[in-house]
């Protein structure tokens, strides 16, 4: 019997440092980006896939604006350790990316703002935000919804830009070229702002 516990006893390292080997993760090496520039694009959304037209013409029914945020990384911030237990040394194997980018700030708020009456209810200088949802991942949340989600994390890949595709959902009931001002306030207090070339919606 006393054997038997010396036994255990003595086995009881090497389980550990099994299972430690099974989950020996190195720590993430975490960097930061941020949003440097702006830039707008209609998109055409007839097709499978939105497409930027290049007539300056789209359907209504199928209209929609594509912003494009490009990023620039800025700094290395070495993963916390903790004093208690590595997050190497975790109870699953599952391991963190090994390489992260952090958001140095995220958008808090995207107006869409019509430069020419749009229906009754919206003549020029409305903000039609309302009208539009974003487009991810084959699902349509409202910018209201995509703006209480936390920043995006890229995992490996050096962050170059985030597209937004917005897509109108309630068209105007006029054909005719219209005009559109997007602004985007990001958390660290600044802003941007794009206007696109006039569009006909037929």
């Amino acid at each position: 019997m006393i054997l038997k516990k010396v036994i255990i006893l003595l086995l009881v390292p090497f389980a550990t440092e099994v299972f430690i080997s099974c989950c020996d993760c190195n720590e993430p090496q975490l960097f930061k980006y941020t949003n440097q520039s702006f830039d707008v694009k209609h998109l055409d959304n007839q097709g499978q896939s939105p497409v930027i037209p290049s007539n300056g013409t789209a359907l209504k029914e199928a209209y929609g604006l594509r912003m494009t945020l490009t990023c620039e990384t800025t700094v290395f911030k070495q993963a916390p350790v903790s004093f208690f237990i590595n997050r190497s040394y975790a109870f699953s194997c599952g391991c963190d990316p090994e390489i992260q980018y952090l958001a140095k700030d995220s958008v808090i708020a995207i107006h869409i703002i019509t430069l020419d009456d749009f229906d009754n209810q919206h003549l020029a200088g409305s903000d039609i935000s309302e009208y539009f949802k974003l487009h991810s991942q084959h699902t349509f949340i409202s910018i209201a919804e995509y703006l209480q989600k936390i920043a995006t994390i890229f995992y490996y890949d050096n962050p170059k830009t985030i597209i937004l595709d917005a897509l109108l959902m309630q068209p105007p009931l006029q054909s005719g070229n219209y005009r559109f001002k997007i602004k985007m306030t990001l958390s660290d207090g600044r802003s941007f702002t794009a206007e696109p070339s006039t569009i006909e919606l037929i």
